[in-house]
């Protein structure tokens, strides 16, 4: 220690405590210190109260000795604090003291005890700065013992790290390094340490911290400490294998040195450094990372090459970018729909999902995941629809996905072009969808003269009570929940994962497809909810639907008039903002065998605002998950149903003649867009069998609204009739449905068939020599398998092939009583190949004819039998939720004879 540094507290107190240590009854410790401090009165050390006393004199000595001795109570030693040496302390004054000598504080002397330490790494003798910083940051405090009594070089500098700087040198990488560099008190850090102990620590700082240390460090230096992570970003675009042979990247790798105290960036530095950055942003929330992202893309605009920032899977403006591309991709495709755009546009829509922010902006991705949805559905040809129950069975297994996706980009983007994109993609989808509408409107108006059946799998709502709700209640307790105005496409996106809490959806087993409802027309609550609970073509109100409810024939005879059923509206249901105790106990009682709930969110929405945008989720819908609870929980089969649906509105006008919104009494039709209904199952407020509808979307009879119902699209006309179980509760014939999403609505449709890996098979290794200890390899000392490449034997069925070999017939033998059906393995088999290899779970299900929840065994099963040593020929992506099937290493597998086949 320099014998003008005026010595802290804290070397004072590791001074005594070293003095302490040797003598514990030690009173009067004597310290020498050139000039006097800022120190307290006192210092408290193992329980004993030390008075600290500056004496610049001989007789200063003695008068604090002799004030000891006549201190009262509460003084237990003393501290003097002195400039003068050994030799100028009288004999008698030095004898009073501890190991009767004045302590010269030595730094390596008071640091090693304490760390219990009796040697030192000799390196350390290089920075005697250490000692004292140490001291000084630990405040007194022990360091945890050193293990061999031996204080090495790399624990004093893990704790001048940790003490001093505040930094974990246990990850004293350059992405830690960034992290530490953006601390807003670094400038004061580092302008409070010496000179000589600024330079040692950025030195080790930059030999210890990677190949980008040291550009890192000459950031620090520079004063860019805080642009270190957003630089190492601009990195990843600049010095990125892509960006080889760019010239504008180029000339930015040379002005990028001035960030860096005018040091040349290697392209192997500037990798690094882009590979610790995105490492650093890995680990820190979007949040927090913003001042970090917003700061490269200022720094990219700086470089003159701010249109490069799509190749950042981080820049912000590279976010935008990417959705600009997907707009203009997207418009290219709606104005001329091919296959090769549709794979530009698949690429589009990955790069957009793969950015780091993407998950930070939900609603911009959802909206380009509909875009690309409805952009594959652009690529089919519209399905043939002969009569009625073929238009309703494709609007229910198709068309509402396509309404589903394309009501959400109703509201456009941030981005000008990425709006227009949506705007045109909707009117090309609403402009197909009014075909449609067209040719139902025109076989509806056919059925209900002539009262053609709609299909074994549609019921008209007057027949629900009789049909499926006096059905189910034979033998479970029921609840029939009518979400009035709910349309087909907002019940698939709310019940998308009924079993996430707890139900199963279930479909007849002659046809294994979900029931669907048929509206009364004109599709208004007055009409076709009052036929709906009424059961009968009927028009009123609710009490006319309570009435009816509770004595319908159907559903008495299963209930009986002691608890007859009871029906719930909006105004029954809530009480003191939650579930009223009245629904509550219906709804647990096993003997009420028929519970009925109206549930008006849907409907209540049309009238709403149009400048939100709502999305349906069964958490979002209040008091609504309680009762499914409750059914739950009493074991009660819930009927999903609606009175009608509804159409929103997206640009439609206003046409003359009616007072309602899309429907008015007369018999002569006056617009294109209207359609003439009559029948037994056509009935209005005033008791007409005749009525005139509009099919069209495009149109309505009143003024704006968010959305609009009482025409005849299929929207309106088309309404959920979805039975959903319990887990565990069996219902008689009817079977778990397997999910109803369209193949389109996950993966692209395969423009051809990818080409096969070439098969490898796995040959003995050779064990490598020993690894000595001190260079063990970077992954372990492992056997690594060495692969050799063969080719794959062509079958003209290669399912057949793999199921008639022996080593199948010996791994189903293996699988014992787990084993699929041969039929089951080949659907299994031939689904993914048709589908290039992969298919969603959802999507695999589909074509299984299986409930997802059972396709996790499935799944388990086929993979205990084909993945024949482990190897990896069915795979499960959990992340991605796809299947996925390598044929070429199948074949290979099953196509080789076994091991003594005399085949």
């Amino acid at each position: 220690m320099s014998s003008t540094q005026i010595v802290s507290i804290a070397q004072i107190g590791a001074q005594l405590d070293s003095v302490l240590q040797r003598d514990a009854d030690a009173s009067v410790v004597a310290i020498r210190a050139s000039t006097k401090g800022q120190w307290p009165e006192f210092l408290q050390r193992a329980g004993r109260r030390y008075n600290l006393r500056w004496c610049e004199s001989r007789l200063a000595l003695r008068e604090a000795l002799t004030d000891l001795e006549t201190a009262g109570a509460g003084t237990d030693g003393l501290i003097l604090m002195t400039p003068l040496r050994d030799t100028d302390v009288p004999w008698d004054v030095a004898a009073r003291l501890a190991r009767a000598r004045i302590f010269q504080p030595k730094g390596w002397e008071i640091l090693r005890e304490m760390f219990g330490a009796k040697e030192t790494d000799a390196r350390l003798g290089r920075y005697d700065w250490m000692p004292d910083m140490l001291i000084d940051s630990a405040d007194g405090e022990p360091f945890t013992p050193v293990p061999g009594d031996f204080l090495d070089l790399k624990t004093a500098w893990r704790e001048v790290f940790r003490l001093c700087l505040g930094l974990d040198a246990t990850q004293s990488d350059a992405a830690a390094l960034m992290r530490w560099a953006q601390r807003p008190d670094l400038p004061v850090l580092l302008d409070k340490l010496a000179p000589k102990a600024r330079r040692d620590i950025l030195q080790w700082m930059s030999s210890h911290a990677g190949p980008a240390g040291s550009l890192i460090v000459r950031c620090i230096e520079a004063g860019r400490g805080f642009d270190a992570a957003s630089l190492g970003l601009v990195c990843d675009v600049v010095f990125s294998t892509a960006a080889e042979g760019i010239s504008e990247l180029a000339q930015a790798a040379v002005r990028m040195e001035r960030y860096a105290a005018d040091q040349h960036i290697s392209v192997s530095e500037g990798r690094e450094w882009a590979s610790q950055a995105t490492r650093l942003l890995e680990h820190t929330s979007p949040e927090d990372a913003m001042a970090t992202l917003e700061r490269a893309d200022a720094i990219m605009r700086e470089l003159r090459v701010g249109d490069f920032a799509y190749r950042s899977d981080w820049l912000p403006r590279g976010f935008e970018q990417r959705l600009a591309r997907f707009a203009q991709v997207l418009s290219e495709h709606v104005s001329t729909p091919t296959d090769a755009h549709a794979a530009q546009l698949e690429d589009a829509t990955n790069a957009v999902t793969d950015h780091h922010l993407a998950p930070s902006q939900p609603l911009r991705v959802e909206r380009v995941r509909m875009a690309r949805r409805l952009a594959r559905w652009l690529l089919r040809a519209p399905s043939a629809t002969a009569n009625l129950a073929q238009h309703i069975a494709t609007y229910a297994d198709d068309g509402a996905f396509v309404d589903w996706a394309r009501f959400k980009l109703l509201g456009g983007d941030e981005l000008p072009e990425l709006s227009a994109a949506y705007a045109s993609l909707r009117l090309v989808v609403s402009q197909r969808r009014d075909q449609l509408n067209k040719g139902f409107a025109t076989t509806l108006a056919t059925g209900l003269r002539e009262s053609t059946s709609a299909g074994e799998r549609v019921l008209p709502v007057e027949s629900v009570l009789q049909e499926l709700v006096g059905r189910l209640a034979s033998s479970h307790p029921v609840l029939l929940l009518v979400v009035d105005g709910l349309s087909l496409s907002i019940f698939r996106e709310l019940f998308e994962r009924p079993e996430r809490h707890g139900w199963v959806e279930l479909a007849p087993e002659a046809s294994g497809k979900p029931l669907l409802g048929l509206a009364a027309f004109p599709t208004v609550t007055a009409v076709s909810r009052t036929s709906l609970l009424c059961g009968r073509i009927a028009v009123g109100a609710a009490s006319n639907e309570k009435t009816a409810f509770r004595t319908y024939p159907a559903l008495l005879h299963h209930s009986g008039t002691i608890h007859s059923p009871k029906l719930f509206h909006k105004g029954d249901l809530s009480a003191g903002g939650s579930l009223s105790a009245g629904v509550r106990e219906a709804l647990a009682n096993a003997s009420q065998k028929v519970v009925g709930v109206v549930y008006n969110a849907v409907d209540d929405h049309l009238s709403g605002p149009d400048q939100l945008h709502q999305r349906w989720n069964l958490e979002d819908l209040r008091l609504l998950l309680p009762l499914l609870r409750e059914a739950r929980d009493s074991r009660r089969i819930v009927i999903v149903t609606a009175d009608h649906g509804h159409m929103l509105e997206e640009d439609s006008s206003q046409i003359p003649g009616g007072i309602n919104d899309r429907w008015r009494a007369g018999s002569q039709i006056s617009d294109p867009g209207e359609i003439m209904l009559s029948g037994d199952r056509v009935l209005t407020p005033e008791g007409n069998n005749q009525v005139i509808c509009i099919w069209s979307e495009s149109a309505r009879y009143t003024g704006r609204k968010n959305g609009y119902h009482g025409g005849a699209s299929l929207a309106e006309a088309i309404v959920p009739m979805t039975v959903l179980a319990p887990f565990g509760v069996n219902v008689g014939d009817w079977m778990p449905a397997p999910p109803q999403q369209p193949v389109w609505w996950d993966l692209p449709e395969p423009t051809s068939r990818p080409a096969q890996p070439t098969p490898v098979t796995r040959t003995p290794a050779k064990r490598a020599p020993a690894t000595p200890a001190a260079q063990v390899g970077l992954f372990g000392d492992e056997d690594i398998p060495v692969l050799q490449r063969i080719s794959a034997p062509e079958a003209a069925d290669w399912v057949a092939v793999v199921l008639t070999s022996a080593l199948y017939a010996s791994q189903r033998q293996l699988a014992a009583r787990v084993a699929l059906p041969d039929e089951q393995m080949r659907t299994l088999l031939h689904s993914l190949d048709e589908r290039g290899g992969k298919l969603t779970r959802a999507a695999l299900a589909q074509r299984l004819g299986i409930p997802e929840l059972r396709l996790g065994g499935m799944l388990s099963a086929a993979r205990r039998m084909l993945n024949v040593d482990q190897a990896q020929v069915l795979t499960v992506d959990d992340a991605s939720d796809t299947v996925e099937i390598n044929r070429a290493l199948l074949m290979q597998q099953f196509s080789a004879p076994l091991a003594g086949d005399s085949r």
